[in-house]
């Protein structure tokens, strides 16, 4: 690129910044560059203009008076955009009625518009300039003043003298140079502002793209917040239809909680339509706001408990009557202290201040948490519709929330602001105007308000939602079942779904649960499960760097792991399909596929045991996922082959040799080959007995120490046992 337009695009760049401000959309931003570049192009000529007069003509003192005072007025419009972008439009029409009435000063003293070389053309100019503003009221006020300028010198023309300053050839000469000047301007302006438009066009299309690409991951995150209740509903009505007496209290009142979860997530979606088409009605009530506050607050102690979060309400004043929205504010407390749990580790804290003072202007609210923060570039769309943080250790949403809750602070014309440092944690405080004009609440009616009430006044935020009655004893509780069955482990935050998923398969399996990804891949590496069952969408660490961190460790890599999610989308499969899941169910899922899913892939566990528990070559295969069980077997094969005549040689050994855990090789070597390492080993030692027996003249005894039997006695018992004959009996003819 050539240098000098690389070095005009970084000037360009620097100014767009500079001349950005909260709120300002592209539109704007571009008008605002596009006057400046006019002012800058202004500038120049008129120091080209007046910098002549005075090498050519410094008798012509009034046209370099009027072009000092208009540099003068240019630079200081130039500089005061810069420093008050907000105010453009202020600084725009003063600068222009300033450079209207300098104008008309000059063109009075030089004798009237013939006279004046020209500078009427400055007045057209000035109007032109406008345009790029693309504000209607802006253009016609200043064409007004100019027009009302041209009546008066028409009007003045018969008091008017021509000036003896200026003879006729420089009034021609200026005219020609101001003619000059104005078509230029005007072709560049015209230029320009059609590369402007492309470039708007551009943006607004990539804008347009940007919102159709939110509002799918919207509806995609809607869809997967709809589709968990629904499982859990359908799933609890399978039970209480076929355990009746054992599901139906408890299943009622999970039906019921994800009930109002569904509720709450169309209310949500309706709230936001409301807004939006200014339905939304404001019903102010003069109260204790710190009283109402700490109920709210009480009311998420169950779910703080349940997650082991420390939550506090920290008021500065004991209690502060003051009008607001019980409504509204229940609304934006109930997001933003549910999303400080969600987003805080077991743990951690949460904690909720007010302050408010007698005289002062403004209440504050701010919920503080020590969650995993927001990324910086997250930050400025936080409240955008429909955008998401993109974060593995994000539990995910509707990408609603802090919309709805950003509208519902502007409607009790409070401002809402979020700092944050990613892994310490984040803040959002809320300030809402003081006032006391709304009739006053009984204190007493105040306190009789129960939870159920203030659900039910609300209207779009169900507490159920908050604390899903998880009963996180039942879900701990072991099952009861035969022994041999196979342990599987279940990856899943919500509390309802593990538990309906627990009732349904602790009869055929050993059931161990994992709250999210990094929890469950901890266990698997602990208990090497016989499969596992995951969601996809989880907080710290999701379902899908679960399965690549499974597959590309050599200790589970042989675990069939299948993906449970809402996210039924072909993209969301094949993604988990590619990285190593060997199933995928979309919810609400039948009972009856799950576990015909379940059985397949134990049932292919078996065709690995024909694979590995023979001492034959391991056949070839294109299997990628495969190809890494059959590295860990023959490295397996290769050490313990390597050690037969080693008597000392075991399974500690072999451990340390492979840098595994007991516990990790025997459950995945059990998996593989249905075999235990200590069956494998003798086995490989008989056949190398075996094949020394028919091959050498070794002796018995000789060939009993050479596979590392320590006893012949133990050594001819475990060889008869094996193949039917006493080692005796294969000896070379």
């Amino acid at each position: 690129m050539n240098p000098v337009i690389e070095r005009l695009q970084k000037i360009e760049s620097l100014m767009l910044t500079r001349l950005s401000y909260p709120g300002c959309t592209s539109k704007q931003l571009q008008g605002n560059l596009s006057a400046m570049k006019n002012i800058f192009f202004t500038f120049t000529y008129i120091l080209i203009l007046v910098s002549g007069c005075l090498i050519f003509a410094p008798e012509l003192s009034i046209i370099i008076g009027y072009g000092l005072t208009l540099m003068t007025l240019l630079a200081l419009s130039f500089s005061l955009q810069l420093i008050f972008p907000r105010h453009f439009l202020f600084i725009g029409l003063s600068h222009g009625l300033a450079l209207n009435l300098a104008t008309f000063y000059c063109i009075l003293k030089m004798g009237g518009i013939p006279a004046s070389g020209g500078l009427i053309f400055v007045g057209i100019a000035n109007v032109l300039s406008t345009v790029p503003r693309q504000k209607a009221w802006y253009s016609i006020t200043l064409f007004s003043i100019y027009l009302v300028l041209v009546v008066l010198l028409v009007v003045l023309k018969p008091w008017l003298y021509p000036s003896q300053l200026i003879k006729p050839f420089e009034n021609t000469v200026l005219y020609m140079l101001n003619a000059i000047f104005l078509t230029g301007a005007s072709l560049i302006f015209v230029l320009d502002f059609i590369r402007q438009q492309r470039k708007l066009d551009v943006i607004e299309t990539n804008h347009l793209k940007e919102i159709h690409e939110m509002k799918n991951r919207l509806y995609t995150n809607i869809t997967h917040e709809f589709r968990t209740p629904l499982t859990v509903i359908q799933g609890m009505t399978d039970l209480i239809r076929t355990q009746p007496e054992q599901w139906m209290e408890t299943g009622l009142l999970k039906i019921r909680a994800n009930s109002d979860i569904l509720l709450h997530l169309v209310n949500q979606m309706l709230c936001m339509a409301r807004i939006e088409t200014g339905a939304v009605t404001i019903s102010l009530c003069r109260k204790d706001i710190i009283n109402y506050l700490y109920s709210l607050v009480e009311q998420f102690k169950p779910e703080a408990i349940t997650r082991k979060i420390d939550l506090t309400f920290e008021p500065e004043e004991a209690s502060f009557n003051m009008d607001f929205d019980e409504k509204k504010l229940m609304h934006i407390m109930s997001n933003l202290i549910s999303n400080a749990l969600k987003f805080t580790a077991e743990g951690g804290r949460v904690k909720v201040e007010a302050n408010g003072h007698e005289d002062a202007e403004q209440f504050a609210i701010r919920v503080k948490d020590t969650g995993i923060g927001i990324r910086k570039e997250d930050m400025d769309h936080l409240f955008d519709r429909f955008y998401q943080v993109e974060n593995n250790n994000s539990p995910g949403g509707s990408g609603l929330g802090l919309a709805v809750v950003k509208d519902a602070v502007e409607l009790l014309k409070g401002t809402i602001s979020v700092t944050s440092i990613p892994g310490i944690g984040t803040e959002f405080s809320v300030f809402l105007p003081v006032t006391r004009n709304a009739p006053e609440t009984d204190i007493r009616q105040e306190a009789d308000e129960t939870e159920e009430t203030r659900q039910q006044a609300n209207g779009d935020w169900s507490a159920s939602l908050i604390f899903r009655d998880a009963s996180p004893e039942v879900v701990q509780e072991e099952a009861v079942m035969q022994d041999g069955a196979p342990l599987l482990l279940i990856v899943e935050d919500n509390l309802d779904l593990v538990e309906y998923l627990r009732a349904i398969l602790q009869k055929k399996y050993h059931v161990e649960v994992a709250k999210n990804g990094s929890t469950g891949f901890e266990k698997a590496l602990n208990l090497v499960p016989e499969i596992i069952l995951s969601d996809v969408m989880m907080p710290v660490l999701d379902g899908i760097a679960m399965l690549e961190k499974l597959k590309n460790d050599i200790r589970t890599s042989h675990i069939p792991v299948v993906m449970l999610t809402a996210k039924a989308d072909i993209d969301s499969r094949l993604a988990g399909l590619e990285r190593g899941a060997d199933a995928y169910l979309a919810k609400p899922f039948d009972e009856k596929e799950l576990f015909i899913q379940l059985k397949n892939l134990v049932d292919q566990r078996k065709k690995l045991h024909e694979r590995y528990s023979s001492i034959e070559k391991i056949p070839a295969t294109s299997d990628i996922y495969l190809k890494k069980e059959d590295e860990f077997m023959i490295r397996v094969r290769q050490v313990l082959e390597a050690n037969l005549e080693n008597e000392e040689f075991g399974i500690t050994q072999l451990c340390n040799e492979l840098a595994v855990s007991r516990g990790q090789l025997y459950q995945k070597f059990k998996s593989l080959s249905n075999k235990t390492i200590a069956d494998y080993f003798k086995f490989l030692r008989l056949q190398k007995a075996k094949e020394l027996l028919l091959t050498t003249s070794l002796n018995v005894t000789e060939v009993t120490f050479a596979v590392g039997f320590k006893n012949l006695s133990h050594f001819s018992r475990e060889f008869t046992r094996q193949f039917g004959k006493s080692p005796g009996k294969f000896r070379k003819p």
